[in-house]
């Protein structure tokens, strides 16, 4: 028999329904974006130990895309240096075509649209 101690189960509340300084945004073409998400598991752990090995206290939560770019999101809010790495192990990647990566940089209301599609 469960006991009713009448304590309110806890609600998750989001906030933030678009992007936000957490999201790093990379443009690419969409077959970047395919061969790149077909193995984002391991992507997001590789990331991980990048920016643990410089002891950056930042981790990449996860991945997802939308439209024409690839969006990756973090634990805490991004800085420049934790941008690079992440730009660096994306554009460096073996799986897909360096030459049609755009420069990263930190969502905000550079994107319009915040329908995501979340692959992990």
């Amino acid at each position: 028999m469960i006991n009713n101690t009448g304590k309110p189960k806890p609600h998750i509340n989001i906030t933030t329904k678009g992007p936000s300084h957490k999201q790093i945004s990379i443009s690419m073409s969409n077959e970047n974006i395919t061969k790149f998400m077909a193995y984002s598991e391991e992507h997001i752990v590789n990331i991980n130990h990048a920016l643990k090995d410089i002891k950056l206290d930042i981790f990449i939560d996860f991945i997802c895309f939308n439209h024409h770019s690839l969006i990756v999101t973090s634990n805490k809010v991004v800085s420049s240096s934790n941008l690079r790495v992440v730009e660096n192990y994306i554009r460096y990647t073996n799986s897909i075509d360096s030459n049609g990566i755009q420069t990263a940089y930190l969502s905000n209301s550079l994107l319009e649209d915040s329908r995501y599609t979340l692959l992990y």
